[in-house]
């Protein structure tokens, strides 16, 4: 018969915290990815451009391609006739050049022909034959895209580290890249574990719970920017435990095992990592989320979270969360914290930082925190809450008190 393992000295939050983002190493590793693939990922060198953008003067909208001197005197009382020469599009080279007298039709994003100095809006002439009469002057350069005027040859125009947003795919795109040098991003194995975890979809047994944590888990670690897989549920056995924690080892930065963190007698995470690495602390001083394991096996991180769902979402929120996004180069996400009034009393814990979940809502103009907990094996209490309140170890807070609220 197994026994139990009493916690040793619990850690802090913030001790705890320090030392996973500590070991979580910025990647070094490169890959060229398609555009397509490229949005969010972090550039592992500056582009220059090697061309001018736009690469020659264009027209900035439909209208007449003409010279600013002809048009000196032009008045809606006496417009100057222009000879209409040719009409040039979008996509194709002008076949003519414009001379004292003459005009080119064009349109928007065609090139600007010889000679040509302006861009007259149709709006501003009216058509006689094989001509065009005037009716205004126009200064140099009037709605002219001139070349380069969006990049320059020879200009940084994106720098190392940058995160790529839709707009800066589009730079890569317009100076005719196909591809972008990023750096490789962390690769995170879930192992979920426990005798009674059944994945979704299969019919349950008394006694059986579904896997909620590693499917809760898959777009939090996609979130941060990491690649995410996943083994099917392990069995409450030490050699299967031991053999699959060495195999995602082999292939990942990170594993991420779901249960078996606590002390109890088939929580086996920490004697099994006593045995294959080491482990560099076992026990937080929060609630929920007093069971996280964090330790090493070889170069590969492993956290331990606990089984129960809300335990375990908020200790990834708390923990992984952050380590991954240092570990994909993205810039850490800023606190959004709101103050708010609180509905219902909170207790003390005793020797831990309480984490409480609250829903937020505005009465009266008033923005409101309700206390939104159920325990740390309800889903519901993470997937309800907006926000996220600390309460500092033996203290607690009154129905009315203003508090401050982390938006989740």
């Amino acid at each position: 018969m197994g026994r139990f393992r009493p916690f040793g000295k619990l850690i802090t939050l913030e001790r705890a915290q320090e030392l996973v983002l500590a070991a979580a190493h910025p990647m070094e590793a490169i890959e060229h990815v398609e555009l397509a693939d490229a949005a969010g990922r972090v550039l592992a060198a500056s582009v220059m451009a090697d061309r001018d953008v736009p690469g020659f003067d264009r027209s900035a909208m439909d209208g007449y391609a003409v010279r600013a001197a002809d048009l000196a005197s032009a008045t809606p009382a006496k417009p100057v006739r222009l000879a209409l020469l040719a009409t040039v599009h979008a996509g194709h080279v002008p076949c003519s050049a414009v001379t004292a007298g003459t005009c080119i039709q064009i349109a928007t994003g065609a090139p600007l022909p010889e000679g040509a100095e302006a861009v007259m809006k149709v709006e501003d002439t009216a058509r006689e034959g094989d001509a065009i009469l005037a009716r205004v002057t126009v200064e140099r350069g009037k709605h002219v895209v001139p070349r380069g005027e969006d990049m320059r040859a020879g200009d940084e125009v994106l720098s190392l580290g940058m995160v790529l947003t839709p707009a800066r795919v589009g730079v890569l795109a317009a100076l005719g890249l196909a591809q972008a040098q990023v750096f490789r991003r962390p690769r995170v194995t879930l192992l979920p574990t426990g005798t009674e975890v059944v994945p979704p979809g299969r019919p349950l047994e008394m006694g059986q719970v579904y896997d909620s944590n590693a499917p809760a888990l898959t777009p939090l670690v996609r979130e941060a920017g990491a690649v995410v897989e996943r083994t099917p549920v392990l069995d409450d056995e030490q050699e299967v435990q031991e053999e699959a924690l060495r195999a995602a080892a082999g292939t990942s930065e990170v594993v991420v095992v779901t249960g078996g963190s606590s002390v109890g007698e088939r929580d086996l995470l920490a004697p099994v990592m006593e045995r294959l690495g080491s482990v560099e602390f076992h026990g937080v001083a929060i609630k929920p989320g007093k069971p996280v394991l964090f330790g090493r096996l070889d170069d590969t991180l492993v956290l331990g979270l606990p089984g129960n769902p809300t335990s375990c979402l908020l200790s990834a929120w708390l923990f992984l969360r952050p380590a991954l996004r240092r570990m994909a180069r993205l810039p850490p996400e800023p606190q959004r914290c709101r103050q708010a009034k609180l509905t219902a009393p909170v207790q003390s814990v005793l020797g831990r930082d309480q984490l409480m979940m609250v829903r937020l809502e505005v009465v009266d103009d008033e923005l409101h925190a309700t206390p939104c907990y159920r325990g740390s094996g309800a889903i519901m209490s993470m997937a309800q809450a907006d926000g996220l309140v600390a309460f500092p170890a033996d203290t607690g807070a009154s129905a009315g008190d203003q508090i401050e609220v982390e938006l989740l």
